[in-house]
């Protein structure tokens, strides 16, 4: 049964696409009610007078019509908040669009996920304040891996348990390996340790516990080389928000050499 009454209800815009001629669907992650499709009569209108606060990444206090199933509606915006760093900084929104990618991969419409809403709150807003902006996407590929149906040891070795010894990580394994049991895999991925070091304690902690972010680029490169072959291999998600940022990488290498 569709319910007609209006509520107010926060989110943040994902993204959006064309839908005939003038019209907009507009995604928009809730934090009551999970993600839900809007659909925006005339979205594509320089004068309506909302469009403004559906660009990707506003986050919003929207008054509007939620719908179980099919589209929901946006009538009013009560309040918004502009992240304007990652609007006009291409590598914070593109990590920035590669998180709400992820979020958008790993839930199903219309699910509650007002913890993951807070989190994705919390993130936009670190890598709006400087924060490492791989760092904080690599964190939510970390904490998202369960909802992917993975369990990933990072904190020890998965062999013996131990955390005081050089470590490499393991597809075989599903996790970390000390340097006494490297031979249980002769594939292991031979990982610096400092990039293990720090996506051990990225599995480990929370956003609001996480008071400063700064990476050095080879370290960066051994995190994502980690997580890509996670994604890639075990996870199966492929976002082309992913393949932009590895193209940027490239492309920001190349400029760096010249």
């Amino acid at each position: 049964m569709v319910d007609k009454r209006e509520i107010t209800f926060d989110g943040i815009v994902m993204y959006q696409r064309e839908h005939k001629e003038r019209d907009l669907l507009v995604k928009i992650l809730t934090r009551n009610s999970g993600k839900k499709m809007f659909f925006i009569k005339n979205g594509k209108s320089k004068s309506n007078r909302i469009a403004a606060e559906l660009q990707p990444l506003t986050q919003a206090t929207y008054e509007g019509i939620l719908n179980q199933s099919g589209l929901s509606f946006v009538d009013d915006v009560k309040a918004v908040h502009f992240y304007r760093s990652l609007v006009n900084d291409i590598e914070k929104n593109a990590y920035a669009t590669y998180i709400l990618g992820l979020i958008d991969s790993a839930f199903v419409d219309n699910q509650p996920i007002t913890l993951w809403f807070d989190r994705v709150q919390q993130g936009l807003e670190k890598i709006a304040d400087e924060f490492d902006a791989q760092g904080i996407a690599n964190y939510f590929e970390i904490a998202l891996l369960p909802a992917f149906g993975l369990s990933i040891t990072w904190q020890h070795c998965v062999v013996c348990g131990r955390s005081d010894l050089p470590m490499d990580f393991s597809e075989k394994m599903q996790g970390t390996i000390c340097q006494n049991h490297f031979g249980v895999d002769a594939n292991r991925m031979q990982v610096d340790s400092r990039a293990i070091l720090v996506l051990s304690k990225l599995a480990q902690i929370s956003l609001s516990q996480l008071g400063s972010l700064e990476l050095k680029e080879t370290t960066k490169k051994e995190m994502a080389r980690v997580l890509d072959r996670i994604y890639d291999e075990q996870v199966g998600v492929h976002l082309k928000s992913k393949t932009f940022i590895q193209q940027l990488g490239a492309w920001q290498s190349r400029l760096r050499d010249r």
